[in-house]
């Protein structure tokens, strides 16, 4: 909520001490001067007003928070390199299993050259030979080797599919988390735009006072200010909101600038789930689970893998060549060979495979149980934040209507003369930060929700309906 509440800091800056009076800087001040003098009233608006009010939208596609997620799960880029990671990883397993069938071999030759002299007469002849054959070969055991490197690459397609579920969601709530900014600050826009209106009108009400002789120069002057400040802060708040479309475009990789919808708003629907069951979810579909439970099952494997090398292996081979030439004649043959290793001693290569195999299996067992205390900590907190941002909503909604009350209760009691222009723009200055403190709970409420979405790996449609 401070994201979209800091601007509102200077808006006391108008205002000192009850007993110091207003603090009226040198340029207002003579700007106001101006304006009596020579046109009887400050009825012509500062510069920061006419920017605010020659403010034009840039064009852009408004566009849906489904349809800003569509685009990202298709443009992101970090996306795209996992997709790719997912697809080195089922290469990897192709070629494990290649590694169970036998393998295939054609071999040729042809050749032609000057033979030796046969006789006195220095004459020789061209002699020409050409050969081919086939060959295969099986490795009939290895230690369980290929077996325990098929069940790694398979366990690694489930490791990078699970990496891959967890960048999908952590996008999705990038692009949730700036769609929701830009929608705020297009609200906070509204709350400016209102805000500036009530000054104006403050401002005509001071003018028509004044010439009663109800109201003082000092309070003229400060309704002028209060004008000046409320139109610089609209123009803030619009350069904002614009900011926030430029991000969203560049979030989800759109070619053409983006914003939200018309009727877009800040959901406030309750998430309807308890504290309880998100950790019962968490437990076998938090992505990050997933992905650290296959580390460790791939762990396990490579250490089986590396065990393996104290079994001796046995392979089988075979072979047909036929070959011709015009001297001597043609020869047909075959092959058949099988044979074995074990390594005796191969320099402590294989304890230390085995060493370092354990070692990752152990790295992998403590990754896991971090990412278990870890998404603990960050559910709890989403919760939390989700839970106090929902209670605050309301709560602010009750400030906002207490405020206005206050508000038309002030303004009457200024037209009475029982109360001072310093409380009528405090209460003005109160309600217009009520209104930004409920778009601010409003806000923290979507990113919440979407801290929640990508912390299961879920939505949270999917999520209620599948507690029901």
């Amino acid at each position: 909520m401070k994201n979209f509440t800091n601007h509102l800091q200077g808006e006391r800056s108008g205002h000192g001490g009850r007993c110091a009076g207003i603090k009226i800087s040198a340029q207002a001040f003579f700007a106001a001067v101006f304006c009596l003098a020579g046109l009887g009233g400050p009825s012509v608006a500062p510069a920061a007003a006419q920017e605010a009010g020659a403010f034009q939208e840039l064009d852009f596609r408004p566009i849906t928070v489904d349809e800003a997620v569509d685009i990202a799960l298709r443009r992101n880029p970090g996306l795209l390199q996992s997709a790719l990671a997912l697809e080195q990883a089922e290469h990897s397993r192709l070629s494990a299993v290649g590694s169970l069938l036998p393998s295939l071999s054609m071999n040729y030759r042809y050749s032609k050259s000057s033979s030796a002299v046969l006789d006195f007469t220095q004459q020789s002849f061209a002699r020409t030979s050409y050969s081919t054959g086939v060959s295969a070969s099986y490795n009939l055991f290895d230690g369980w080797g290929r077996f325990t490197s098929l069940r790694g690459a398979t366990l690694g397609v489930q490791q990078q599919n699970a990496r891959y579920r967890q960048t999908v969601f952590q996008t999705i709530q990038q692009v949730k988390q700036i769609y929701s900014a830009a929608v705020a600050s297009r609200e906070l826009v509204g709350v400016e735009e209102r805000r500036l209106a009530r000054q104006r009108d403050q401002l005509a009400f001071v003018e028509q006072q004044l010439e009663l002789g109800r109201a003082t120069l000092a309070d003229l002057l400060g309704s002028q200010v209060e004008v000046n400040n409320a139109s610089l802060t609209l123009l803030n708040a619009q350069n904002s909101a614009r900011t926030q479309r430029f991000r969203l475009t560049e979030a989800i990789g759109s070619d053409q600038q983006v914003g939200p919808a018309i009727g877009a708003e800040l959901d406030e629907a309750p998430l309807g789930v308890s504290r309880e069951e998100l950790f019962q979810v968490a437990v076998n579909a938090a992505p990050a689970v997933q992905a650290a439970e296959a580390a460790v099952e791939a762990a396990e494997n490579s250490l089986s893998s590396a065990r393996s090398a104290y079994i001796p292996s046995l392979s089988v081979s075979g072979g047909y060549s036929w070959s011709n030439t015009e001297y001597p004649v043609g020869n047909r043959s075959w092959s058949f060979s099988l044979g074995g290793s074990y390594p005796l001693f191969n320099g402590f290569q294989r304890e230390t495979r085995v060493y370092q195999a354990q070692v990752n299996l152990d790295t992998s067992l403590q990754q896991r149980r971090a990412e278990m205390l870890n998404l603990s900590s960050e559910l709890d907190a989403a919760y939390s934040s989700a839970t106090s941002a929902q209670a605050g909503i309301g709560l602010a909604s009750q400030s906002v209507e207490l405020s206005e009350e206050r508000l038309r209760v002030v303004q009457e009691r200024y037209r009475l003369g029982m109360t001072t222009i310093l409380e009528l723009q405090d209460a003005q200055i109160q309600l217009t930060q009520a209104e930004a403190d409920l778009v601010g709970r409003r806000f923290d409420y979507q990113l919440a929700l979407a801290s929640i979405e990508a912390l299961l790996g879920l939505s949270i449609e999917e999520l209620q309906t599948g507690t029901q």
